[in-house]
């Protein structure tokens, strides 16, 4: 059975090395890769891009009834999300090095990452100040 460090390892392996198979033409010819191999992966890394930002305001409004524990691992949630997104932005920038839609595409990631990171420190300070207040609440006497 494998352990959960080695699932990783292989899961960053493999996305290694799609990343590289994708770029193999651009890195042999020396040229642009072909961008219609790449619009549909494209398209797919682009809409969840701009998902996980709506995703995560949705359940920090949800997080709001819910109790400390929920926020705290929303909050890895979070962390973890902004990661992807930065993976996510990294392989949209290097699958259209060459193509002219490049502006639009870094304008759209960017507004995404900012408002990801503005939700991950919103979040942050929000448990912060629940865990200071119901430290205070334990130790009041």
């Amino acid at each position: 059975m494998m352990k959960k460090t080695d699932a990783t390892k292989l899961i960053g392996l493999l996305f290694s090395l799609i990343l590289l198979t994708g770029c193999n033409e651009a890195l042999i010819t020396g040229g642009p890769s072909a961008f219609m191999s790449w619009q549909p992966l494209l398209i797919i890394t682009l809409s969840c891009l701009m998902l996980i930002p709506i995703l995560s305001l949705t359940l920090l409004i949800f997080s709001q009834w819910k109790h400390l524990q929920f926020k705290i691992t929303l909050q890895r949630y979070l962390h973890s999300s902004l990661i992807l997104m930065l993976a996510i932005g990294w392989f949209i920038e290097v699958g259209l090095a060459q193509h002219h839609d490049n502006k639009v595409n870094l304008i759209i990631t960017l507004c995404a990452l900012a408002s990801q990171l503005a939700l991950v420190v919103f979040a942050f300070i929000r448990v912060n100040k629940q865990q200071k207040m119901l430290y205070r609440a334990n130790n009041f006497l």
